[in-house]
């Protein structure tokens, strides 16, 4: 990580802190929502989907807007937003103060296409490099957070959500003093729907936006059918356990991911990956044991990250030079809508969560998601990707 340039490393640095910051807390939402505060499905399913409807939603006008202005700014009020939001997540417990918190909370996702935008705007090999030193650093949050929660809980579930909302604020404190190089804006067609525009009339990027739906319908139940099931199997402790062995499987697969990358290419590997995730969510129908979880959640997880290394290359091929976060930040949508159909169907899982019902279908949903990207990619991506991803693949074994 020496190697690269300095705003790099602090956005990078402030990625790790702001995905720890939020594992810290949203693991255990669901359980919260369901258990503690006694919501029915249908309202948990709704908060978390205002949740991730605000925080998709977000980043697709935090991408033009990042490439438009001082991507800064947006970093801090995007941090700000979720400091204020995951302390009333904690602290409340009516529908309508859970509803607004969790809006404030998802508006936070706003931070991430400024950093994106920033990682690819860098020249070979600083930016495959710096796309690999991202996968590790989410990773790292993913494991540091769901730990200090696996702490903090034992003083009250409350707890964890306070302690979220402090690192959110330190974040923003500190976010304001990352230096970045601004490009110009689109000449001739000034303002930030220039920008959007770009990518909202390029249809291979559309394709691929329609086609990631099913995957973030199923990644939608690691936060919600995942953790119901688990805290049914072992209690609320257990909801922990499973994110933490979620972000070290990431970060030990990583190796193994960027192998299969430079072997077969990002399309087969995001067929991989959703295979992957189809076995996990149907094997989890066979047995009710929370160490089977486990191990269904570690599988998950290799697929997970198979698709969303192999995805941000793909992503990143359609992309121009000043149009970078704008693509990121609006195939966020695509996590929007597939998201907020997981989480009202994951919320249901509630109501019995030791049948296996459910699982068989999520399994027979990303079994289907593999045919129409295996069928799909190989229409849409380009050589030009091709290009770009043996350029990406090669830095990061430099």
């Amino acid at each position: 990580m020496a190697e690269l340039p300095p705003s790099v490393r602090a956005a990078l640095l402030a990625l790790f802190a702001v995905n720890a910051a939020a594992y810290v807390a949203f693991p255990l939402l669901a359980v919260k929502l369901a258990t503690i505060d006694q919501l029915p499905p249908s309202q948990t399913g709704a908060v978390l989907t205002v949740f991730l409807v605000a925080a998709r939603g977000s980043q697709m006008v935090a991408g033009p807007m990042a490439d438009r202005y001082d991507p800064r700014l947006i970093m801090f009020a995007a941090a700000l937003s979720r400091a204020v939001g995951f302390m009333g997540l904690g602290l409340a417990s009516e529908l309508q103060l859970l509803v607004v918190a969790a809006a404030l909370a998802g508006a936070g996702g706003a931070f991430e296409p400024p950093v994106s935008g920033l990682l690819a705007a860098q020249p070979e090999p600083i930016r495959s490099r710096a796309f690999a030193m991202e996968n590790a650093a989410l990773n790292s949050g993913v494991i540091a957070g769901p730990a200090l929660a696996a702490i903090l809980v034992m003083a009250g579930t409350q707890v964890p959500f306070l302690a979220s909302s402090l690192i959110f604020f330190l974040i923003a404190i500190r976010v304001l003093r990352i230096r970045t190089d601004r490009q110009p804006p689109i000449a001739h067609e000034p303002g930030v729907f220039a920008h959007a525009r770009v990518a909202m009339t390029d249809r291979r990027f559309l394709v691929f936006w329609l086609i990631m739906l099913p995957w973030w319908f199923l990644f939608a139940q690691l936060s919600m059918a995942i953790p119901l099931r688990s805290h049914a199997l072992a209690g609320a402790g257990w909801v922990g356990v499973l994110f933490l062995a979620n972000g070290t499987a990431g970060m030990l697969s990583i190796p193994f991911v960027k192998l299969l990358q430079d072997r077969i290419g990002s399309r087969a590997a995001t067929v991989a990956g959703h295979l992957c995730i189809a076995a996990s969510m149907g094997m989890i129908a066979i047995n009710p044991s929370p160490w089977w979880l486990l191990t269904c959640v570690v599988i998950f997880t290799v697929g997970e990250t198979m698709i969303l290394f192999s995805t941000r290359l793909i992503l990143a091929s359609f992309t121009g030079e000043r149009t970078r976060a704008s693509y990121f930040g609006l195939y966020a949508g695509s996590w929007a809508l597939g998201g907020a159909a997981g989480n009202f169907v994951g919320a249901r899982v509630a109501v019995d969560p030791l049948s296996p019902g459910p699982w068989l279908v999520f399994g027979a949903t990303g079994l289907l998601a593999a045919l129409i990207c295996w069928v799909v990619l190989r229409r849409i991506c380009s050589t030009t990707e091709s290009v770009f991803e043996k350029s990406v693949v090669d830095g990061i074994a430099a």
